[in-house]
Formats: structure tokens, sequence, C-alpha cells
């Protein structure tokens, strides 16, 4: 009597199998679709697995590589979400050169994409540098054997974006957003990626097939975008800035090794467990205790990331405002200002300088060019700016010069409003 239980496949029947599955991948979606079921009971196998071997298969068919996300099992025992912070934050920046206060949105963030589902706004994680040679690319692939489903890509169009989120629901990690992510080049790209901040907004429509029927697809994830410079200024006001900086000599840091990510798997595994026991109570999560020095949408963007700070407790939720506070701080005092408002806040101190409730236009065209350090005076091509010049820009703030009969003119009160709405700080 023998205890062997080892099963054996015959080849025969593995070759069958290999014949159908190849053959399942050459027949159109149509055919396909009428005999997946019997096919997939005549081998035995689960229609999903059936289904899963002909994407290989057509994938491979087409010399093109087939996404796979391996999806990661929770830790058996319950976590303590102060610790898992803190190895989070100790491990980026163990791989990273980056500000301490860096370190701990990344490691909040990270906690939000495996939370992503309680959430109603999700920042994208906006990771940027002044130059090449800052650690870019290593934090993009430190979080990528972090999050839940990375989707790690150097480029991708406005269609492969929003399939691949609706079929696979990824952490979408775009790298060098800086070749090809503007408004000039990507506008309809930059549009998905600012919906999808907001749950209510995360819908594009096209139409598809041959009926041209209109299909809702949904941008709806996790994003974090890397780049030299600055993100686009509206997609910048959706993130969570980062700012990396080039490593000194006197600085050590590990080095992210692609064939040594198996040791990452249990800290992915305890992020798992923890957002599955919390994800309950971050459902219905709406913090008061967001940092009140945050304009209106950066507490928007801080939201998600003081909910998970509040749930873990002890010195976290400090800790994170403090970041926050210092990321938005050091963003607002490098933010490349519109040429509107920088007129604005000349024309302010224009009016300071002379506290009387008008100005003619070409003695506010004077007054402007005479001010130091300002841009007015070669505006454009080294010639100074213009009265319609003023105007134009003024038109959006619905500011414009009046008339009598001693010519055109301003008025202070006209100023009053754009003056309190743009630039006030908070």
């Amino acid at each position: 009597m023998t205890n062997d239980t080892t099963l054996v496949v015959h080849p025969s029947k593995t070759e069958r199998a290999k014949k159908i599955i190849e053959a399942s991948a050459a027949k159109s979606t149509v055919e396909y679709e009428c005999e997946r079921n019997e096919l997939a009971e005549k081998l035995g196998l689960r229609v999903s697995v059936f289904d899963a071997l002909v994407e290989e298969e057509r994938a491979k068919a087409s010399g093109t590589v087939a996404l796979k996300f391996g999806d990661i099992a929770p830790a058996v025992e319950p976590v303590n979400g102060a610790e898992l912070a803190r190895e989070l934050y100790e491990t980026i920046l163990r791989y990273c050169v980056l500000p301490p206060e860096s370190a701990t949105l990344i490691a909040f963030w990270i906690l939000h994409a495996w939370c992503h589902e309680a959430a109603t706004i999700s920042p994208v994680l906006g990771i940027t540098s002044p130059e090449k040679r800052c650690g870019k690319t290593t934090l993009m692939s430190l979080l990528s054997v972090l999050v839940p489903r990375p989707l790690h890509t150097a480029n991708l169009s406005p269609a492969a974006m929003f399939r691949v989120i609706q079929k696979w629901r990824p952490t979408l990690l775009i790298d060098e957003g800086d070749t090809f992510l503007s408004k000039d080049k990507n506008g309809e790209l930059l549009g998905m990626l600012n919906g999808g901040h907001n749950r209510l907004s995360s819908s594009v429509l096209r139409c598809t097939g041959d009926n041209f029927e209109p299909i809702v697809f949904d941008v709806w994830g996790p994003k974090g975008i890397a780049m030299i410079g600055r993100l686009p200024d509206t997609l910048e006001d959706r993130a969570i800035p980062v700012r990396l900086r080039r490593k000194l000599k006197t600085e050590t840091v590990c080095r992210f090794r692609a064939d040594r990510i198996d040791q990452f798997r249990p800290l992915q595994s305890r992020c798992a467990r923890w957002a599955a026991d919390h994800l309950p109570t971050l459902r219905g999560a709406d913090p008061d205790d967001i940092p009140a020095a945050l304009d209106d949408r950066a507490q928007d963007n801080a939201r998600c990331l003081c909910a998970i700070a509040d749930v873990i407790g002890g010195e976290w939720p400090e800790k994170l405002h403090s970041a926050l506070i210092k990321a938005y701080a050091d963003r607002d005092r490098n933010e490349a200002q519109s040429d509107g408002i920088k007129l604005l806040e000349d024309i302010e101190e224009v009016f300071t300088r002379k506290p009387e409730p008008r100005i003619g236009s070409q003695e506010l065209v004077d007054a402007l060019c005479a001010l130091e350090k300002a841009p007015w005076s070669e505006w454009r091509g080294d010639k100074p700016i213009s009265g319609k010049g003023i105007v134009k820009l003024l038109k959006p703030y619905e500011i414009a010069p009046r008339q009598d009969n001693s010519g055109s003119y301003y008025l202070r009160r006209d100023f009053e409003d754009a003056f309190g709405r743009y630039l006030s700080k908070p």
C-alpha cells in the first residue's frame, strides 16, 4: 500500500487544455462569451481561472505583457496602528532623503491608499524635486511595494488610465510626470486626474463599441505623481506636497533593491490588516481637528489623513498636523503667482502709497511701471504694460475702468472684493 497521494496530470490532458485556451484567445468577443462556460467546465476549471488564462494568452499573442496584481493577505494578528505608522515612517527615511515631515505625510498617504474606499476626497501624493537625481524613482519604487495593487508607470494615455482603473482598481504611481503631464501637452489626462480627486466627480463618459454606446468609466483611486519642477497648478491644489532633495555626501540611505522586495510583504500584510479592521470606523469619520492654518482645499486634502491619525491616536495626530502645516507653508511660499494676482498685489500697493479713492488709467500704468522689482516696465518684449494690458488682466476679476469727461479711471472700491478674495492669506 502506498502513501503517495501526488496527483499526476497526463501530458495529453495538459496539451489539450493549452490548445483550447489558444483557440479561445483567437475567438471574437461574442464567440468567446457564448462558449466560455462550457469550455471551462470541459477543462474542469473555474470560469474566472479560464478567463485569466485566455487573457494571458491574448496578451502573449499580441506581444504585450498582461497586468497582474497579487492581492496581499492581511496579517493574522491585529495590528497596533501607532507601531505601524512608525514602521512606515522609518522605512521611508531609510531609503529616501527628505524632510521628516514629508516622511510622515507619505506614511499616512500609504495608509490612505489601503483605506481608500472610506474616503470621499482622494488627494494626489505630489512628489516633486528641483533637479534630477533627487530620488523620485526610488521613492516611487518603494511605494510600489508598500501600497495595495501598485501600478508604477512612466507614461500613460487618458484611455489607458480610465480603463485600467475601471478594471483593476490599482494604486496608480505615475513617474516622470514632467515629460508628458501639462495642460498644453495632455489636458485631457490632467482633467481626469483633477476629477479623480473627488468621488462625486470621478467619472468620465466615453462612447464605445460599434454602436457608440455611452459608457461611464470611473477614475476614482489613489494616485501618486512624481516629477521635476512643480505640478500643474490645478493638480498641485489637489495634492499632498512632498518635496525631495538631492543627497549630500554626508547623508547615507539604503539602496533600494528590486530583487529583495519580499522583505516588504509583512509590512504590506500589516497595512492590509489594519485597514480591514478600521475601515468601518473610517467610513463615517469626519475629523473636526484639521489645522486651521490650511486653506479650504488643503483642509479637504488633509481630512482623510487626519481621520486615520485620529484612529491611531498617540503622538500621531499632532505629528501629522505639524507636517501638514509645514508642507503647505513651504508650497505656498514657493507658489508661482499668476499674472493677475501679481497685478492685484501691485495695484493694492499703489493705492496704499496713494490713498485716494480713484486713479486715472494712465496714472496707474505709470505707477505700476515705477514699482521696484515689478515686471510691468518690461512686460512684453521689453515694453511697458499698456492700459489695454491692465484691462485684459483684470477682466477675470470683474474689474473694469470707468469713464467720465476726464477720461478712463479706476475706483479703489471696485478692487476691494478681489483684494479680499485673492490676496488675503488664511
